[in-house]
């Protein structure tokens, strides 16, 4: 039935809902120096749920370092306000943002600018564990790029097609990024659902509970990810991942509609009046 699902593609998609869920959007925003590649799996589960799907390119993503490194932050930014802006003309009565890595950086700072329906944050970056970051602005003038190791976990699908060569100009790009939440993080009141991976190499796992904690989200939930490193997308645990995205969004979803029903006292009061 699903034999010509597409598993190894850098290319932005769009997956088109059914029944009831169909008006349910999920925007789903890559991390950097990723594709949307690293979503499709998760992104076949949501549709066959009945969720309409749009997994977005990042400017200079999904193409070659070379185009990455003409890029910035604002306009990494500049796409996924775009896009959303495009999910809500077209009428879908919930749109959920679901960012992983950097893209759950963006995520948060669209739900400042737009009115979100809800945040799912993957693995985004607070607090980082390599080092060499904080050198980023000091060698990027000198050294273009840096070459990334080789993935040390052999549970984790190799899906993401991420680039091997990481341009430095882009990280200190990434570091003002980091920082430019951090400071509004008290701005986002969009219900917030936080996963993160315990065995994340890449962002330290209490950067979860900053968000949790800086967030003015009134509905927010966090957890944490046992057996996941940074590919909490395509690790062992990935189906888990999946479900509680979509239980996030039911919920959200379930409590919308039952406040956005009118009271039949009040209603009856017109009626008399």
């Amino acid at each position: 039935m699903h034999s010509n699902r597409i598993f190894n593609s850098p290319e932005p998609f769009h997956l088109a809902g059914t029944g009831e869920r169909a008006s349910t959007a999920l925007l789903l925003v890559h991390g950097f120096t990723g594709s949307p590649s690293e979503f499709r799996r998760g992104a076949y589960y949501w549709q066959d749920l009945g969720y309409s799907v749009h997994a977005i390119q990042l400017p200079g993503h999904g193409t070659s370092p070379e185009e990455m490194r003409k890029t910035t932050w604002k306009d990494w930014m500049r796409h996924v306000i775009l896009s959303y802006d495009r999910l809500q003309q077209a009428g879908y009565a919930s749109i959920f943002l679901v960012g992983h890595s950097m893209g759950g950086l963006l995520s948060l700072l669209l739900a400042i600018k737009r009115p979100v329906s809800g945040v799912i944050s993957l693995g985004t970056p607070i607090y980082v564990t390599t080092y060499k970051a904080a050198f980023a602005r000091v060698v990027h003038p000198f050294v273009p790029y840096v070459t990334k190791k080789p993935r040390r976990l052999a549970q984790t699908l190799d899906e993401a097609c991420a680039y091997d060569r990481t341009p430095v100009k882009c990280v200190v790009c990434l570091q003002k990024l980091v920082r430019i939440v951090k400071r509004k993080l008290p701005l986002v009141a969009a219900p917030m659902l936080i996963l993160q991976g315990m065995k994340d190499r890449t962002v330290k796992p209490h950067s979860a509970a900053y968000i949790y904690k800086r967030c003015s989200s009134s509905q927010k939930r966090l957890h944490y990810m046992s057996e996941s490193s940074h590919s909490i997308l395509l690790d062992k645990e990935r189906e888990d991942v999946y479900r509680r995205v979509d239980q996030f969004v039911q919920h959200i979803v379930a409590e919308k509609e039952v406040q956005e029903q009118p009271d039949p006292i009040s209603g009856l009061i017109e009626v008399m009046t």
